[in-house]
């Protein structure tokens, strides 16, 4: 009897972390991303690719976003805040017509990442006592920035739809990336980078 009642607490404990875990899953929305989003993100890629003529792998799908320093949210309405880290949306080709960027899933990347860790060359020269060479380096730091992931944040936009927040990760290996969080202002029609924070570079 007792043997069945531990069992019985066990399962309930167990079927509501579960429950729990899923509650944190962002919904994919159904809608596409609108204009000014798009615009948003366009300013966002054009920043960090400061006119850089490499091919950037990016997520097709946005990732709730990162709120963990709050200063750059000042003036967003808190129930924005909850929505940008609940709803997750779709980026559709159409998005990278006629530039270098290539629209990837985030999850299948993430195995071509971890395949060319260039820490899993270092394991077999310091674990095995396999020679490494120089070339062998080389390959193994290119194929890590070739494979490497950006991943664009959903946007929380103010009230008044002049001032946008979203955050950004790129994941090049396992001690290898870097990520912000960027205040645009709208300026006229275009939309401007007007501060950085939360960035961190591993």
């Amino acid at each position: 009897m007792r043997l069945r009642r531990v069992a019985a607490i066990l399962l309930i404990i167990w079927s509501r972390a579960v429950a729990q875990e899923d509650s944190f899953k962002p919904r994919l929305s159904d809608a596409p991303l609108t204009n000014e989003q798009i615009a948003v993100y366009r300013a966002v890629l054009k920043d960090y690719l400061k006119g850089s003529d490499g091919v950037l792998n990016l997520a097709n799908i946005t990732a709730p976003i990162d709120w963990s320093d709050q200063t750059c949210f000042e003036g967003i309405a808190a129930g924005v805040i909850e929505e940008s880290k609940s709803v997750i949306h779709r980026i559709l080709p159409s998005f990278v017509a006629n530039t270098k960027i290539v629209l990837v899933d985030p999850d299948t990347q993430q195995k071509i990442i971890d395949k060319n860790d260039p820490q899993n060359l270092m394991k077999k020269a310091i674990e095995g006592h396999q020679k490494v060479t120089d070339e062998q380096l080389n390959n193994a730091i290119e194929g890590a920035f070739g494979s490497a992931l950006f991943e664009l944040s959903e946007i929380a936009f103010d009230k008044e739809h002049r001032r946008a927040v979203v955050s950004y990760s790129f994941v090049c290996s396992e001690l290898c990336g870097n990520g912000n969080t960027l205040v645009l202002r709208k300026v006229g029609q275009s939309w401007k980078v007007a501060r950085r924070c939360g960035g961190w570079v591993s």
